[in-house]
């Protein structure tokens, strides 16, 4: 295992030097930028990692890992709680011996958030809502810590995914067994090419049941971006009988549109959204909403588990785990 000494060693200074740059505190001891930079990429090169790995694996210290979860900063904060849910309760239930941190980041931007210091202080890390540039980014990279991705597919790191062809499926199959002909989907911007599998299926589905072309719609998303989409759907003559919503912002947004116009659900039209959302909301919506739903919490407690064990193991293997969805009728698409 690489030592203070070593990255000391490689970059040709003494090693208490490069123990208070690798603590964060070159500035406060007037370190040149310039030497901290060499030491920063110095022990990253070598693969070194902080004292509090070391211990946890020789089992002779109550120090904690440090796990890092990397964030989107965009519409999806709203559902970082169900996600956060799976981890805390990960935690209780395993007794994990360490400490998590979130690093919130900026779509297409994470390579920023991922600096040498922040890899230094993290023992491992689950990177969660990479863009396609994001992606990129990181099968190019290397880390040398224990790193998983959620809900992404990589070449070179650990994954926790979901079906994303039946999230897609199942709402096409279950609108043609309720003899639905005039189909309509309120999407949002694809932020990975996952959610361009789920409306390709979707649309797919439909047509081979049978039914009209989807009347497709793209909004923001969010609730006042499913209340835009809706209002457009009422303008529509013959008016759509099924409608699927790529989250649940979107759907509860249609809901209130679809309110305003008088449009009874589900008599009118049925209503099924992906589930990536409150879990309340979704029964206490008016009607209760009906959700393709997704298992973030127990992905998370996957993610959490993979990353825990790569590192006391001190392994960097691939794990490939991927989730079932499965569907929840409730009042706005009765089953």
């Amino acid at each position: 295992m690489v030592t203070i000494k070593d990255v000391a060693a490689a970059a040709n200074l003494s090693p208490s030097t490069v123990s208070i740059v690798l603590k964060g505190n070159g500035d406060v001891r007037k370190i040149s930028k310039k030497t901290q930079q060499k030491v920063l990429e110095t022990a990253r090169a070598l693969g070194y990692t902080p004292n509090t790995q070391a211990k946890i694996l020789r089992g002779g210290s109550r120090s904690s890992a440090v796990i890092t979860l990397f964030w989107a900063t965009d519409i999806r904060a709203n559902i970082l709680s169900r996600f956060l849910n799976g981890l805390q309760s990960a935690l209780l239930e395993h007794k994990y011996a360490c400490e998590l941190q979130i690093k919130p980041y900026k779509v297409n931007r994470l390579h920023e958030a991922l600096s040498s210091r922040t890899l230094l202080g993290s023992n491992g890390m689950i990177i969660c809502n990479a863009s396609e540039i994001d992606m990129e980014y990181l099968e190019k990279a290397q880390f040398y810590i224990p790193t998983v991705l959620y809900n992404r597919y990589s070449r070179r790191y650990a994954t926790v995914n979901m079906d994303d062809r039946t999230i897609g499926s199942l709402p096409a199959r279950i609108f043609a067994k309720h003899q639905k002909k005039r189909p309509a989907l309120l999407k949002a911007p694809a932020t990975f090419n996952g959610m361009n599998i789920r409306t390709n299926v979707f649309e797919y589905e439909t047509n081979q049941a049978g039914m009209e072309p989807p009347v497709s719609i793209l909004v923001n998303d969010s609730m006042r971006g499913g209340y835009e989409g809706a209002m457009r759907l009422c303008g529509i003559d013959p008016f759509p009988d099924c409608l699927f919503c790529t989250s649940d912002a979107i759907a509860r947004g249609a809901l209130k549109a679809f309110y305003n116009n008088h449009i009874k659900v589900p008599e009118q039209i049925e209503i099924i959204s992906v589930g990536n959302g409150n879990i309340e909301q979704q029964e206490f919506s008016i009607p209760s909403l009906s959700v393709i739903q997704l298992p973030m919490e127990q992905m998370a407690a996957a993610c959490l588990q993979i990353v825990y064990e790569k590192l006391t193991a001190y392994e960097f293997d691939m794990d490939n785990r991927k989730f079932p969805v499965s569907y929840v009728a409730r009042e706005s698409c009765p089953d």
